[in-house]
C-alpha cells in the first residue's frame, strides 16, 4: 500500500505540473532552495565566538521547523494532494493508511528542500563518528520534521472546530506573521550577538528543543559522549514515532465522525433592535460570535496588532504602543471584505424582499463598525496613556476615523465587487484551514484603506493641529455613506448573477453577440487557466509581467511603510530610533529627500503593480466568454427556471 499511495502521489504531481502550477512550484522550489543554502552556509562560515556557529544552526533549525509546524495555519491545510478520505471505503486498517500518506509526504519540492537545509549538521560535523551521527540525525530530523508538519495540521483541522481552538490557531499564526514582520527592531540586539555571541540561555533553549535534539547529537559526538548521543537520536525517533501514532489515531477520528462547526443558535432578545437596519446589524454581532472563521479573523487582527507593538519593547522601544488600536483597526477592516460570500445562498432572501438590500448593505455597516470600534478605541486609549506618547493623539485622532469609517464602506464594496465564494456555512465542514485565506482580497483591502486614510493623514502631516481630526471624521463619514450606497446599488443590479456563482462557484459571462459566444470547430480549444491567477486577473499575463505585479505589490510596503510612512512618523513625533531605516542614518538635510524618495518608489511599484494587475484583470474578464459558452446559458438558467438546457442565447 505504501507503494501505492507513492505512486499515487507522483502521477497527481506529474498530471499537475503545467502551466501557472509548474511555475509556482518551480518559483518555490527555488526560493526555498536558497534559503536553505542560507543555512548550509551559515553552518560553514567562521565567526569570532567558537559557539556561534552551532547557536547559529540550532536557531535557523529551529526556524524551519515552525514554518513547517505553522505554515499550514497560515496559508490553509497543508499538502493535501491524497486526502484521507479518497480511501474511506478501501479495505486498509487507519495504520495502513497513515503509512502510506506518511510515506507519500516526503514526495515533493519541501522536503527535499529541507534535507538540503538539514546538511547544515553535516557540514558542522568533525570527525568520522561525528559525520555519521550527523548524517543519521539528518534522516530522523527530517522524519521528525514532516511527520510532526502533518500531526500539527490534523490537529489543529480538529481543534479548529470551536471557539477555543479558532482563537488559539488565530493566536499562533498572527504571532508568527506579526513577528515576521516586526522582527527587524531586534537587528540591533542580533548585531551584538553576532560580536559576542548568544547568550549561554539561548544556546541551551536551541539545543533543548526537539529541532536542536540532531545538533546536540552532533555536537557530543564530537566531544566523545557516546551516552548522550544515544539519547538524542532515539529520543528523535521515539519522537517521530509518537507523532506517527498520534496522525492515526487523528486520520481515524477524521474518517468516522463530522462534527459541527460553531455555536449553537439561540434565542435571544436585542433590546436595542428598532429596525431593519438594527436588526441586521444585531444578526451580525451574533455571527462574529458564532461563526468560527469570523472569530478567527477577529482574533487573528488582535493577536497581530498586539504582538507587532508589543514585541518591540524587547530592544526598549514604546513607539509603536500608541499604533495598536489603529493596527487593528486595519487588519479587521482587511480581513473583513466577504460578507456575501461568507452567507453564501442565503442572498436570495434578499433578493425576494422589496428594500432589503439598502437596509442589509446599512446593517452589515454598523455591524461592522460595533465590532471594530470598541477594541480599537480601548487599545488606543490604554497604550497612549501606559506609553506617555500623548504627541500621538493628533494623528491618532485623524486616522482612526478615517479607517474606521473607510472600512464600514470599503468592507461591503469589496463584498459586493468581489466576493469569494465559501459556500453555505450549513454545508462547510468544521476545519477552518480547509477554508484558505484569498491573499488578493487581503492585499486589495490593505492598498484600499490606506488610500481611504490618506488625505487625513495628508491634512495631520501638512495641516494645523485640527485639520487631521477634521478630515479624518469627515472623510470617514462620507465614505462610510457613499461606498454604502454604491455597494446597495451594485448588489441590487448583479444580485442574480452572484447567486450564480455562490451556487456554482463560476462567474457568470457577459452578454455577447452569437458569434461571440461560439467557438468555431476548427479552433483549438483553450484550457482553463489556474483559478487562483484568475482571480488575481493575471491569468493571461505574460510570465515576466505576472512575476513583476507580485513581486511589486508584495515589496512596496517597504520603501513606502517601512522606509517612508515610520521614519516620517518618528521625525515628526521626535521619537527617533535609527534601527534599520535608511534615512535616519543620514545626515539631517537628507533625511526628508530619502525618505520622500523611498515613498515614491513604494509608489510607483504600488500603482504600477496594481495597474499593470487590473489591466490583466478586465482582460480576463472579457474572455470569460469565449472560455465557456455555456456560462451564459446557467446565468440565465440561475436567473430564469423556465430557460431549459435548449433555450436559444440572446
Amino acid at each position: 500500500m505504501v507503494g501505492v499511495l507513492i505512486r499515487m502521489k507522483l502521477a497527481v504531481q506529474r498530471n499537475s505540473m503545467s502551466g501557472p502550477r509548474a511555475a509556482q512550484m518551480v518559483f518555490g522550489g527555488v526560493v526555498g532552495l536558497a534559503l536553505a543554502g542560507a543555512v548550509v552556509l551559515l553552518a560553514g562560515q567562521d565567526y569570532p565566538v567558537a559557539s556561534l556557529r552551532l547557536d547559529l544552526l540550532g536557531a535557523a533549525l529551529a526556524l524551519w521547523t515552525a514554518g513547517w509546524l505553522v505554515g499550514p495555519a497560515l496559508f490553509g491545510g497543508g499538502d493535501e494532494t491524497l486526502r484521507p478520505e479518497h480511501f474511506a471505503l478501501q479495505a486498509m486498517s487507519p495504520r495502513a493508511l497513515t503509512a502510506g500518506l506518511a510515506a507519500a509526504s516526503f514526495i515533493g519540492v519541501a522536503p527535499a528542500v529541507t534535507l538540503v537545509a538539514l546538511a547544515g549538521l553535516v557540514v558542522v560535523a568533525t570527525g568520522l563518528g561525528a559525520t555519521v551521527v550527523a548524517v543519521v540525525a539528518v534522516v530522523l530530523q527530517l522524519v521528525l520534521t514532516v511527520i510532526a508538519s502533518r500531526l500539527v495540521t490534523a490537529a489543529l483541522g480538529q481543534v479548529m472546530r470551536s471557539r477555543t481552538g479558532a482563537a488559539l490557531a488565530a493566536l499562533v499564526s498572527a504571532t508568527v506573521l506579526a513577528a515576521l514582520h516586526s522582527g527587524w527592531v531586534l537587528s540591533p540586539l542580533a548585531g551584538t550577538a553576532l560580536d559576542t555571541g548568544f547568550p549561554s540561555v539561548v544556546g541551551t533553549w536551541v539545543r533543548a528543543l526537539p529541532s536542536g535534539w540532531g545538533l546536540s547529537a552532533v555536537e557530543a559526538a564530537a566531544h566523545g559522549d557516546w551516552p548522550l548521543v544515544a539519547a538524542a537520536l532515539a529520543g528523535l525517533a521515539a519522537l517521530g514515532a509518537g507523532c506517527l501514532y498520534g496522525w492515526t489515531v487523528l486520520i481515524q477520528r477524521r474518517l468516522t465522525t463530522r462534527r459541527a462547526g460553531g455555536r449553537p443558535a439561540r434565542a435571544t432578545a436585542d433590546r436595542w433592535v428598532r429596525g431593519p437596519v438594527t436588526a441586521v446589524a444585531a444578526r451580525e454581532l451574533r455571527t462574529y460570535t458564532r461563526d468560527l472563521q469570523r472569530f478567527h479573523f477577529v482574533c487573528f487582527a488582535l493577536a497581530y496588532a498586539l504582538v507587532f507593538c508589543l514585541l518591540p519593547l524587547v530592544a526598549g522601544a514604546t513607539v509603536f504602543l500608541p499604533w495598536t488600536g489603529l493596527l487593528f483597526a486595519v487588519w479587521i477592516t482587511a480581513i473583513s471584505a466577504n460578507l456575501y460570500g461568507d452567507d453564501g445562498t442565503e442572498l436570495w432572501g434578499k433578493i425576494m424582499i422589496p428594500g432589503a438590500i439598502r437596509r442589509d448593505v446599512r446593517g452589515r455597516q454598523l455591524g461592522w463598525f460595533l465590532v471594530a470600534a470598541p477594541p480599537t478605541v480601548v487599545l488606543t486609549v490604554g497604550l497612549v496613556v501606559v506609553s506617555g506618547h500623548h504627541e500621538a493623539w493628533p494623528w491618532l485622532a485623524a486616522l482612526i476615523p478615517a479607517v474606521l469609517g473607510g472600512g464600514a464602506g470599503i468592507t461591503v464594496l469589496v463584498s459586493v465587487l468581489r466576493p469569494v465564494p465559501l459556500g453555505d456555512p450549513h454545508r462547510r465542514g468544521g476545519n477552518l484551514l480547509d477554508n484558505g485565506t484569498d491573499f488578493a482580497q487581503v492585499l486589495l483591502m490593505l492598498i484600499l484603506t490606506a488610500a481611504g486614510a490618506a488625505p487625513a493623514f495628508l491634512a495631520a502631516w501638512q495641516g494645523p493641529i485640527w485639520a487631521g481630526p477634521v478630515v479624518g471624521v469627515a472623510g470617514g463619514a462620507a465614505m462610510a455613506w457613499l461606498l454604502g450606497r454604491i455597494a446597495a446599488a451594485r448588489l441590487l443590479s448583479t444580485a442574480p448573477d452572484l447567486l450564480l456563482r455562490f451556487r456554482s462557484g463560476t462567474r457568470p459571462a457577459r452578454r455577447r453577440p452569437a458569434i461571440a459566444l461560439t467557438r468555431h470547430p476548427g479552433l483549438p480549444h483553450r484550457p482553463q487557466p489556474d483559478p487562483g491567477l484568475r482571480r488575481l486577473g493575471l491569468d493571461l499575463a505574460p510570465a515576466g509581467l505576472r512575476a513583476y505585479v507580485i513581486a511589486s505589490l508584495t515589496l512596496c510596503w517597504v520603501p513606502l511603510v517601512a522606509q517612508g510612512a515610520i521614519p516620517a512618523i518618528m521625525l515628526s513625533t521626535g521619537e527617533i530610533n535609527r534601527s534599520w531605516f535608511l534615512a535616519l542614518h543620514l545626515p539631517g538635510s537628507l533625511q526628508w529627500p530619502a525618505i520622500i524618495t523611498m515613498v515614491v518608489i513604494g509608489l510607483v511599484l504600488l500603482t504600477t503593480g496594481l495597474g499593470i494587475g487590473l489591466h490583466y484583470l478586465v482582460r480576463s474578464r472579457r474572455s470569460v466568454a469565449w472560455r465557456d459558452p455555456s456560462e451564459h446559458l446557467r446565468c440565465r438558467q440561475a436567473t430564469d427556471p423556465t430557460a431549459g438546457p435548449n433555450a436559444r442565447r440572446e
